[in-house]
């Protein structure tokens, strides 16, 4: 057993925390006391993080003898853990003596936690090797995994950072051996990843392999002696394969369009000379500024009637927010996860949506919260009706009889009492939600975005893991996506969620590409990128639902101050990144807005709209779709260097010879001509995206960038 400081560890580096202790228990396996002293008078302190689905309530710590200072001792693997305390059950706070910290998407901070990271770094070209500090585990999906049917394998293996001038990939496979190159694609907690791709004709027959390691004369191996074979287990994670191909569009159905007079939600109009108030809960005519509680009207036969302007766009499919019936415009309260909301329409709208996305091969996902339900939901107004009598009075956290709402005497999300928290690991409410999930696909869905599934998760671990195996059992292809805000590496297993919202690879483009403040460099955003390509298993890589903008998120073009050459720059990058990119409703045309409710606006089809932008969009979506690489390639980064990144897409190991695309972007208000090394790829230049121009000098590229500006460069055969 090891004791160490936090400080020691590299973890956490202030004074205030030296009496901290971080336990090696047992390798990789670490004892954590976290200590919190309030500033304020505290009658409850609870630890919420990923480490626990970021319940307010599973952790809580104790003040025994009463000297003010709270603990909790954990026992956790090596990783990164962002975290808060939770006063009182309503009051969040990060970790005040933790210096480190990253956004936590709602315009606060985590602190962050890292666990069997390396206090140092190697020595590249001193001929010595750290063969103690090389990871490689056959069994984790992030380090071996098998794709295509097991004719692509991807393996990884992890050394101290910086301690490495090569890496090779030795392979035993049908009586032959070859070696194969090992890239670094990132660095995970301290060390870099070196990645190899194996393609295999045959996937019958049985694979070995060992990681060949070389810094200057020395030479070693993983594993030291002998092979690893391929886990039988390697092709577990199997991920929708039309994800790759997809372009997503996000609508919010209140917001989107109206088209049917006839289908309104239940809202009286506002009072004439009334003043506008955030809280006003009227139907609004179309256009007004938005409120929290307000509707306007938008249906389903709205998104419908507008399906040949998504097809322009490039979209192949849909995400909508909620259309179950509910109480509020967002639909996150619902009171029947089984009726369509009137206010949207009927089962038969819904079916001439479905149907009029099939014509065009375009699908749907749709959006739940399992979570909670609204206060009017039928179960939760039979158990205030009858109490304990009701048979959905298991299916809540009641703490007792008459059920009150002020305050509330039952759990409820972040303590509003119309959101009551369901009980998701009792058998009904599991065997209901699955039967939910199941039914809509039924019904034409093609897949679920799911709300605060850590929440979920802290209440029933057991719940999601169900849930995919019975979606899966109905549909194979159907896509899985969990709202997860920060690492989303143990929600990626294969188990639970086919990808996330990728929120950090958005935090990272905002960092780089959008906000004035340039808080990353060209080197952060790579290494930020890197990260993701390194921790990953490859089977989510390739359907991560990349998103710039969404309703829970302040507008694009707000964050860019209004500079919509940032927001084009931005859809540039991701458009050209692994995964589905993600347009939010209006984001294509300019809308503004802040946080919610601002960031809700109704879409402007008959006000003014940036045509250039809705030009840019288009193009991005006609040209992924024409070009194999920007789908189906792999990513090989070529230049990061002041405000300026450039990567490519290349055609995968055993893929057809399709042409690279390189994406060179310049973050910077100056014009920029940067020298691009091309480390090998052939072919001509032709830029197909931008107002750049590129020219072949011997094995680079010659481009010339605008300010803020961003080009794809297609190259192409001789």
């Amino acid at each position: 057993m090891k004791t160490l400081t936090l400080a020691l560890c590299a973890l956490l580096a202030t004074p205030a925390l030296a009496e901290v202790e971080v336990r090696e228990t047992t390798p990789g396996s670490f004892e954590v006391e976290f200590r919190h002293r309030p500033v304020i008078a505290a009658k409850s302190v609870h630890l919420a993080g990923s480490f626990n689905g970021w319940s307010a309530t599973a952790t809580p710590l104790g003040d025994p003898d009463g000297d003010g200072t709270w603990t909790a001792t954990l026992t956790l693997d090596a990783g990164r853990y962002p975290y808060k305390f939770v006063l009182n059950g309503t009051t969040w706070q990060r970790d005040a003596d933790n210096p480190h910290a990253e956004p936590d998407g709602h315009e606060g901070t985590n602190s962050i936690l890292v666990l069997g990271e390396p206090a140092r770094t190697g020595t590249r070209g001193d001929g010595e090797i750290e063969l103690g500090e090389a990871r490689h585990d056959p069994g984790d999906l992030a380090q071996a995994a098998a794709l295509d049917g097991g004719q692509r394998v991807v393996l990884r293996v992890h050394a101290l950072a910086n301690d490495l001038s090569g890496v090779e990939l030795e392979v035993q496979l049908a009586g032959r051996t070859q070696t194969l190159p090992a890239v670094r694609v990132g660095s995970v907690r301290g060390r870099d990843v070196y990645e190899a791709r194996v393609f295999r004709a045959d996937s019958a027959g049985e694979l070995r392999y060992r990681f060949l390691l070389a810094d200057g004369d020395a030479r070693a191996s993983v594993p030291a002696e002998g092979t690893f074979p391929l886990d039988p287990r390697a092709g577990r994670f199997q991920t929708p394969a039309w994800v790759r191909d997809a372009v997503f569009y996000q609508v919010f159905p209140d917001r989107f369009r109206d088209g049917d007079p006839q289908t309104q939600p239940q809202r009286p109009p506002r009072p004439e000379g009334q003043p506008w108030a955030i809280g006003d809960a009227f139907l609004e005519p179309w256009g007004a500024e938005p409120t929290h509680f307000g509707f306007t009207g938008g249906d389903l036969a709205g998104v419908t009637q507008r399906l040949d302007y998504l097809r322009e766009l490039g979209i192949t499919a849909l995400y909508l927010n909620p259309i179950f019936a509910a109480e509020s415009n967002h639909r996150y309260d619902a009171r029947d996860f089984e009726r369509v909301d009137p206010g949207l329409g009927t089962l038969e709208d819904l079916h001439a949506l479905r149907d009029g996305l099939h014509e065009r091969g375009m699908r749907m996902i749709l959006d739940a919260v399992f979570n909670h339900t609204g206060d009017e939901h039928y179960a939760f107004e039979d158990v205030v009706a009858k109490g304990e009598a009701s048979r959905y009075w298991p299916w809540y956290f009641v703490e007792g009889y008459p059920v009150t709402k002020d305050p509330p005497n039952y759990a409820c999300w972040w303590d509003f009492a119309d959101l009551p928290q369901l009980n998701t690991r009792h058998p009904e409410v599991v065997e209901h939600l699955l039967g939910v999930g199941v039914r809509w696909l039924r019904e034409g869905a093609n897949g679920w975005r799911l709300d605060v599934p850590n929440e979920v998760h802290a209440i029933n671990p057991e719940f999601w893991p169900a849930f995919r195996e019975r979606i899966k059992a109905q549909d194979p292809e159907a896509y899985v996506v969990g709202e997860i805000w920060s690492d989303a590496g143990p929600w990626l297993k294969g188990d639970m969620f086919d990808a996330t919202m990728n929120y950090p690879v958005r935090q990272a483009a905002l960092e780089f590409l959008v906000r004035p403040a340039g808080e990353l460099d060209a080197r952060g955003f790579r290494e930020a990128l890197g990260g993701q390509l390194a921790a990953y298993p490859e089977p989510a890589l390739r359907v991560q639902f990349n998103l710039l903008g969404s309703h829970d998120t302040p507008r694009l073009l707000t964050l860019a101050e209004g500079d919509a050459r940032r927001v084009r720059l931005a859809q540039t990058f991701v458009f050209a990144w692994p995964g589905a990119p993600v347009v939010y409703y209006g984001d294509e045309v300019g809308l503004s807005g802040g946080k919610d409710p601002e960031c809700r606006r109704c879409f402007p089809w008959d006000g003014p709209q940036d045509s250039e932008t809705l030009a840019h969009v288009k193009a991005l979506g006609r040209l992924r779709a024409q070009l194999h690489c920007l789908r189906r390639g792999v990513v090989r980064f070529l230049l990061t260097q002041g405000d300026l990144v450039a990567f490519a897409r290349v055609p995968d190991v055993g893929a057809p010879a399709w042409p690279p695309v390189v994406c060179v972007l310049n973050a910077s208000g100056a014009p920029a001509q940067p020298q691009v090394p091309l480390a090998g790829l052939t072919g001509s230049p032709r830029v197909v995206l931008g107002e750049g121009r590129a020219a072949r000098d011997g094995d680079s590229l010659q481009v010339e960038l605008p300010p803020w500006g961003g080009a794809w460069i297609l190259l192409e055969a001789h």
